[in-house]
């Protein structure tokens, strides 16, 4: 059990929390901006 809090630990102090925020919202962007591109291409099709 304590392994486990200890691997849980390690990988958060590997990752800063902010890291992982930014990372979230730049992939939602993402893939919010495909397909709204996915969207307009097939309006124009």
């Amino acid at each position: 059990m304590q392994e486990e809090r200890k691997a849980a630990k390690d990988t958060r102090d590997r990752i800063p929390h902010g890291l992982w925020i930014r990372m979230l919202i730049y992939g939602l962007v993402g893939h919010l901006f495909a397909a709204f591109l996915v969207f307009l291409f097939s309006l124009g099709a």
